[in-house]
């Protein structure tokens, strides 16, 4: 390899050689891609000098971003969630998110980011579509949080509950419409459902 110069010591003692190496996106899973690596045997440099991995690695990941978009886009589809009502609640122009399922168009990485956080938080969209109001968003969150909770407790007669082997009370004091407080032992999601905020 005589045209291969180390960049560190000038030598020309420089060996090539493959390796492969996994590749991942958050949410968007992984790829097995081909690297190549050049060895100094002079000075023991190791890396590759003309920059060769860098296309292949930006293009594997822009490949699992755009599956990650499809596959995210399929789930809403699958759930019946209309892109119009989705697209209207985001402030997104019409048939955006409709391109970007069908490849006409790939979103870019502030799009690609959106979409990751409604995949993890679709109570996100109830958010948008309540225009981002503070004390909505609050009861959205909170009603969300309340749903995970009650998931992992089962609730007796006393309404004493169990998570994880440790024994939880709940004690909260409501305040209802004729402003008298209401001590309550524990809420069920529908008494929780009818309070007032």
């Amino acid at each position: 390899m005589k045209d291969v110069i180390c960049p560190v010591c000038g030598s020309s003692h420089i060996t090539k050689s493959n390796y492969q190496e996994m590749v991942r996106e958050n949410l968007g899973g992984s790829s097995l891609i081909d690297k190549v690596s050049y060895h100094c045997e002079d000075c023991e440099f190791e890396g590759d000098i003309f920059n060769e991995n860098e296309p292949i690695i930006e293009k594997t990941v822009q490949s699992l971003k755009n599956h990650l978009v499809i596959s995210i886009l399929d789930d809403f589809s699958s759930n019946k969630t209309s892109f119009s009502s989705m697209e209207r609640a985001l402030g997104l122009p019409q048939r955006t998110l409709t391109k970007w399922k069908n490849g006409a168009s790939s979103p870019t990485a502030a799009g690609v980011t959106l979409l990751k956080f409604i995949k993890l938080f679709p109570w996100l969209l109830d958010v948008a579509e309540n225009k981002f109001d503070y004390l909505t968003a609050q009861r959205i969150h909170l009603n969300e949080a309340w749903h995970k909770i009650i998931n992992y407790m089962i609730f007796n007669e006393d309404f004493q509950t169990t998570s994880n082997s440790a024994f939880f009370f709940v004690k909260m004091n409501i305040k209802n419409n004729d402003d008298n407080v209401i001590d309550r032992k524990a809420l069920t999601p529908p008494l929780l459902a009818q309070l007032k905020y």
